[in-house]
């Protein structure tokens, strides 16, 4: 299990160590940080995070430890209309289903408190939500992934965009995907409840 361990954070600490020495050249003076939004090492602890968190995720130990685990699959139930469950397929088009497929079956991890991300389990897609308020399936994680998860009064939770504030997670009537931007909180269509079985 150790060696497992080692083969999965070796690649990102080996980037961050050549970071630091490319970083600062032997015999280079220092030089004032550039004042910018997002500094280089900003960027890099980023990117060196992401690649931990996906590491951890394609790593199937057998380690009881949830966090070495990986997330657990389940499903996101929709109360709106009859009832729908989340599904990425496979072509990153996003969408409810009555009766749950083996597309409807996802990861779903913490990337902080409040924050998470969304994976298909069969598709290997990340959700990702647009400034236009649209879902889609994606293979690179990114800020579009990040999701502002909030537990609701009556219990359901809603997923809206952490890049694009105001933008939900939202279903239709017939199960289409509803644009983000046209809905709020307080509507069925953004309620969702996390369930272990169909």
């Amino acid at each position: 299990m150790c060696l497992t361990m080692v083969s999965l954070l070796l690649p990102g600490f080996l980037l961050l160590l050549l970071f630091c020495l490319c970083h600062r050249p032997v015999g280079a003076k220092r030089q004032e940080p550039v004042a910018s939004p997002e500094n280089d090492s900003t960027r890099l602890r980023g990117l060196w995070k992401l690649h931990m968190r996906d590491s951890l995720l394609k790593g199937k130990g057998s380690s009881p430890h949830p966090i070495r685990e990986g997330p657990k699959q389940q499903l996101l139930y929709c109360r709106v209309g009859i009832g729908y469950h989340l599904q990425i397929l496979p072509n990153g088009s996003v969408g409810g289903v009555h009766k749950p497929t083996e597309y409807s079956w996802l990861k779903m991890f913490a990337m902080k408190h409040g924050v998470v991300g969304i994976k298909g389990v069969k598709s290997g897609l990340y959700l990702s939500m647009s400034g236009q308020g649209l879902a889609h399936g994606v293979e690179q994680f990114s800020d579009n992934c990040l999701l502002k998860e909030n537990l609701e009064e009556n219990h359901y939770t809603t997923y809206s965009s952490l890049s694009h504030p105001g933008i939900y997670l939202a279903l239709s009537h017939k199960g289409d995907l509803r644009k983000g931007s046209s809905v709020g909180r307080h509507q069925s269509c953004t309620h969702f409840l996390p369930r272990r079985t169909p």
